[in-house]
């Protein structure tokens, strides 16, 4: 009976030790090997394509790879590989598929042709679903050979844009809208169906931020996009990349893309005048802010915001938020206003975080009485 016992436990141990380590199998071939052994095989080629220092990489890695189902799915239908972007072959094989994010994760045929791409960390299901797609044929396939015959319709060429910022292609869906945008009347362009790739979505940080093409357009063009868009939606959308301005300004994070230039801020003043928001007075003074953030005055900044944050939206107010980064850039700023802002702060915003935030401030820096 022990000896029984003891067996069944080296069995059940066995059995568990097996399911613990059942993983993708990624073979150590070279890219072109990977494809010769796969058309040997009948089989097609998934590259997980990583970096070292990518967090989701690791977690793919860790809790999906090893999970059985992916396993068994992936090791009887392709040949994988592992390759890291940033070594040997890898930035050749990222400059030839337009890897700009990770994980990124292709299927390709023996020839090496992409049949699906899809990006980031995602649960298992997904996982093995995205893959299945390339066993077939997959968007990504399908609008790449429609483009590459030569489609350049509209319908097409949004769908086109939209899958490759999908795919996180964002150079390619760059130089797509430039070619889009080169083909389309004024009219055209201010369309609702063009709308997405000048409003505030999803697509806004690839598409129409504050230093791109299209938002320089739509600035100098508000009027045609609001006859067609409503004045709402555009209003809302300048607004949004205004206030970036001066967010981005008071962080520092506009100096990490474009040095500072009095006379690029003198321009984006004249284009707010020529607008007309509901909140344009406010903007115009946030410009003021952003100017005097621009050449370190952080005593303007501040008397600023003492002085207008009243009439200030409670959006335009959370650039507040950015203040203190600003001022802590001064050497040897220690908020001599702080009482007064952290009151005026108080009294008029209804963000609970904010006035928060500025209290400990107040605390923290304000003169102790004695």
């Amino acid at each position: 009976m022990k000896n029984l016992i003891i067996g069944l436990l080296l069995l059940s141990l066995s059995i568990t030790t097996k399911a613990q380590t059942k993983k993708i199998i990624f073979e150590h071939l070279t890219f072109q090997e990977a494809l010769a052994k796969a058309k040997v095989e009948n089989k097609l080629v998934f590259v997980d394509c990583f970096t070292t220092w990518c967090i989701p990489c690791k977690h793919m890695e860790a809790d999906v790879f090893t999970q059985d189902s992916v396993a068994d799915f992936y090791n009887k239908n392709f040949i994988n590989i592992k390759v890291d972007m940033e070594k040997a072959e890898g930035p050749a094989l990222k400059k030839m598929f337009t890897i700009e994010a990770y994980p990124s994760y292709l299927v390709l045929d023996v020839e090496g042709k992409i049949k699906n791409k899809f990006v980031g960390g995602m649960p298992a299901k997904d996982f093995i679903a995205n893959a299945r797609k390339g066993l077939g044929t997959s968007e990504e396939a399908r609008l790449n050979a429609m483009y590459e015959s030569g489609d350049r319709s509209p319908e097409f060429m949004r769908n086109y844009i939209r899958h490759k910022i999908k795919v996180m292609e964002i150079s390619k869906a760059k130089q797509l809208n430039a070619e889009f945008m080169a083909t389309l009347t004024p009219e055209q362009k201010a369309s609702p169906e063009n709308w997405f790739l000048f409003g505030q979505n999803r697509y806004t940080m690839y598409l129409s931020d504050l230093f791109s093409p299209n938002f320089k357009y739509l600035a100098d063009n508000w009027r045609d996009f609001a006859a067609k868009n409503t004045k709402d939606t555009v209003d809302k959308k300048l607004s949004s990349v205004y206030r970036q301005i001066v967010s981005w300004t008071l962080n520092g994070f506009y100096v990490k893309v474009k040095l500072y230039d009095k006379a690029t801020y003198e321009v984006y003043k004249s284009q707010l005048k020529k607008m007309e928001m509901p909140d344009k007075k406010q903007l115009l003074v946030m410009m003021d802010i952003a100017m005097a953030a621009g050449e370190k005055d952080i005593n303007k900044v501040t008397d600023l915001f003492i002085k207008h944050l009243a009439s200030f939206s409670e959006d335009n107010r959370h650039i507040l938020f950015d203040y203190y980064t600003f001022a802590r850039t001064i050497k040897g700023y220690d908020f001599p206003e702080i009482e007064v802002l952290s009151d005026e702060i108080s009294k008029s915003s209804s963000n609970p975080y904010l006035v928060k935030q500025f209290q400990s401030l107040k605390e923290r820096y304000a003169p102790k009485a004695n």
